[in-house]
């Protein structure tokens, strides 16, 4: 099961998102649903950096997979912060729409984000 946190700070701004595990919907290649996450995560991700110029921290797991931390800096202008909130608000409802339709493979909590 891919289990998705969502990390928001006492503003309700997300600041984190942590991906683990594989789906295990299909054999690797064929999963779908592996496909559907990791795809709007990078694509969210590679925006962040590409789109915005926000240089987010982001950890994998180059070995095994199945784990992505995307975490937002601590200094962002006004304008970097709207849009990468903008970006990270559609990921979370890009996800939320996998989970529901996919909700043996795909869970999503939100957690408190603690620096």
């Amino acid at each position: 099961m891919i289990k998705i946190k969502v990390m928001v700070d006492d503003k309700q701004l997300i600041q984190q998102i942590i991906t683990t595990g594989h789906a295990g919907y299909a054999d690797s290649g064929y999963d779908i649903v592996c496909a559907a996450v990791s795809s709007q995560l990078i694509s969210v991700e590679n925006s962040l950096h590409q789109l915005i110029q926000v240089p987010v921290q982001t950890e994998v797991n180059e070995v095994d997979g199945g784990y992505l931390k995307i975490t937002l800096p601590t200094e962002l202008t006004k304008k970097q912060t709207e849009q990468s909130q903008l970006l990270l608000s559609h990921l979370v409802f890009a996800l939320e729409v996998i989970a529901e339709s996919y909700p043996e493979f795909v869970k999503i909590q939100n957690s408190k984000f603690i620096p």
